[in-house]
């Protein structure tokens, strides 16, 4: 019987089963990410030199254990079995946890022995693609390689807090007295931070040497002539200080502790101080990085930020989940590849990309607000599906008319920017590469105002009515407010700045094709505004440009064999996880702050999709 009370647990209902294929297929989906590319002349091939390879097995493994260990961490929450902590521990049983977890010098020597094997296997499978990953070769070889050490102390230090919380102020788990010291904290932490930096090193080889630590030579080979050096240091630092901080806390009496809220206000003239900075930042950062980077921080993070700021207004301000944002994209776009005679019909006129952006802005806030007048009436799921729908007609028109917009065979060479007005002379052309500076301080130009210009109209009248729509539109009816007249006019509001984007983009393209606004683009769109904050305008910027500049560091910079293609998978991780842990986004605004508060308190919901509040209004 006891036999049979121990494995209890094994009876797996349909919550346990869909647990284990979730943890499992997150297995099979990495083994996919991560392996060789299939081949489909010779399927049967891809098949044996994919599926049957150490490098999936070990993928499939870790499915298998993470399946496992989530099943039993739910068996114990829910009470079906018992945990460890609330059983009297034996020692044939807990000698494993108790060697591992304990202070002494010898079982801190375990703790490293498995942290190195486990810092091995994954910086192994981690790494780009080979076909015996658990050669003996390929695994010695990962010792050369500096993310190994990175691995390493990242996973000693995660089991040694482990151990630390396990045994709480014990005399057997404290340490030497001059590691608690605050200097030795600080000092620990810039290591640590130092560590890191090493590690993470963008410029550095893969394999490690000794000579990167030399003060004179070439400024990739040498460690100490990176910026990112001193800021991985600088981080470390701050980590420790505020170790020190948290122990001088603890160690203060409980009644000591608490703490009134502060609220930082800042005047206006600091907040003016402040915005002159980053704009001085945006103007003079680019004039020292590379040309790669310059084209970069304007399509592929500028154009963005401007695309988020346009979504912010229709998801953040009014609370209105839009699918189809790229369809204002592309309508921008091809308005403007029209009126420069780039597509098989000729216009009446043809006119200069500036002259074309008024148009574009009309088209789009013209087809915003014939889309938001027939459905604007609908909430939640059923205007996601309805906008997601525009975006895909707009795409299958743009694919299958080829009399109008030549499908995917791509436009003609879209006209260049040009002004020559008295003394002002300007010409940008989207196939020259020293002109991608210029494209970029053309974009801060609309950028720059379009900030100012959204950011007042947060804070009037309009954008008061917008956030009593996205709180509760029956409330919001009940005094009197004209919901559809508003959200249509988020809609096309949204939709001028997507407007002004494709002008931009096209130009910069020089020609478009279809797949330049598939429905990935509104969805990284989507996820940028979530990401940063939404209805807030400086997390969406800083949610923006962090995440298109980490994914072309993955590309430029990648250790993992990272692929373009492979953004949406990491986009949709990201999504989850800011849902999970975060869900109001890095920096979001204070209004939005308060309505989470309030929707996590019952007395409303955090936006106009949710369910409202029971009982009456207070």
């Amino acid at each position: 019987m006891k036999f049979f009370e121990r494995i209890a647990w094994l009876k797996l209902d349909g919550d346990d089963l869909r647990l284990g294929l979730t943890c499992f297929f997150s297995g099979v989906l990495l083994a996919i990410m991560t392996g060789p590319e299939g081949n489909l002349v010779q399927p049967v091939y891809a098949f044996q030199h994919s599926l049957f390879s150490s490098h999936v097995w070990g993928f499939l493994i870790f499915g298998v254990l993470l399946a496992a260990a989530s099943i039993y961490r739910r068996k114990v929450r829910t009470g079906v079995i018992r945990s460890s902590r609330t059983v009297a521990r034996r020692k044939p049983r807990a000698w494993l946890s108790d060697v591992v977890f304990s202070a002494d010098l010898t079982t801190k020597l375990v703790t490293g022995v498995i942290a190195l094997i486990a810092a091995v296997i994954i910086a192994d499978f981690t790494g780009p693609f080979v076909p015996d990953k658990m050669g003996f070769h390929q695994i010695f070889s990962q010792f050369s390689h500096t993310r190994t050490y990175g691995y390493i102390a990242i996973i000693f230090w995660l089991l040694n807090a482990y151990r630390v919380r396990r045994h709480p102020k014990t005399q057997s788990t404290r340490s030497p007295s001059f590691l608690g010291s605050p200097g030795a904290m600080i000092v620990g932490g810039a290591l640590g931070g130092l560590l890191f930096a090493l590690c993470a090193d963008p410029w550095l080889p893969v394999r490690f040497s000794f000579k990167y630590f030399a003060l004179h030579g070439p400024s990739d080979n040498v460690f100490f002539h990176h910026w990112t050096t001193y800021l991985w240091t600088l981080v470390g630092l701050m980590v420790g200080v505020q170790a020190v901080n948290k122990k001088k806390a603890a160690a203060r009496p409980a009644s000591s502790r608490v703490r009134r809220v502060r609220h930082v206000k800042v005047s206006q003239n600091t907040r003016l101080a402040l915005y002159g900075g980053a704009l001085f930042v945006a103007v003079e950062m680019p004039k020292f990085i590379s040309p790669y980077w310059q084209e970069s921080i304007f399509q592929q993070i500028g154009i963005f930020c401007l695309l988020a700021i346009g979504l912010n207004v229709v998801v953040g301000f009014a609370g209105l989940l839009d699918l189809g944002y790229v369809a204002f994209y592309a309508l921008g776009a091809y308005t403007n590849a029209y009126l420069t005679n780039a597509l098989p019909i000729h216009p009446p006129f043809v006119l200069n990309a500036f002259f074309s952006i008024p148009f574009a802005i009309l088209v789009a806030m013209v087809a915003g607000v014939l889309l938001g007048l027939p459905t604007l009436r609908l909430r939640g799921d059923y205007l996601a599906i309805v906008t997601l729908g525009f975006g895909e007609i707009i795409y299958v028109l743009a694919s299958n008319l080829t009399s109008i917009t030549d499908g995917a065979g791509g436009t003609g060479p879209v006209g260049s920017f040009s002004m020559h007005i008295g003394f002002a002379h300007f010409a940008l052309n989207g196939l020259a590469i020293t002109d991608d500076l210029n494209f970029y301080y053309l974009l801060l130009a609309f950028i720059v105002p379009i900030l100012f210009l959204f950011n007042s109209l947060n804070h009037s009248k309009v954008g008061r009515t917008w956030a009593a729509i996205r709180e509760d539109e029956v409330a919001a009816a009940s005094l009197g407010i004209n919901g559809l007249k508003y959200k249509v006019m988020a809609f096309a509001i949204g939709a001028s700045t997507s407007g002004v984007a494709g002008v931009l983009s096209s130009v910069k393209l020089g020609s478009l094709f279809p797949s330049d606004f598939a429905l990935q683009v509104s969805i990284f769109v989507l996820v940028l505004v979530i990401f940063g904050g939404m209805a807030s305008i400086t997390g969406v910027l800083i949610g923006a440009a962090f995440i298109g500049w980490i994914l072309q560091y993955l590309i430029f910079h990648s250790f993992i064999d990272y692929q373009d293609a492979d953004k949406f998978m990491y986009l949709g991780a990201i999504l989850v996880l800011t849902m999970i842990f975060r869900p109001q986004g890095m920096l979001p605004s204070k209004r939005r702050q308060r309505e989470f508060q309030d929707s996590d308190a019952g007395l409303g919901s955090a936006d106009a999709m949710g369910t409202a509040p029971e009982g009456p209004l207070s």
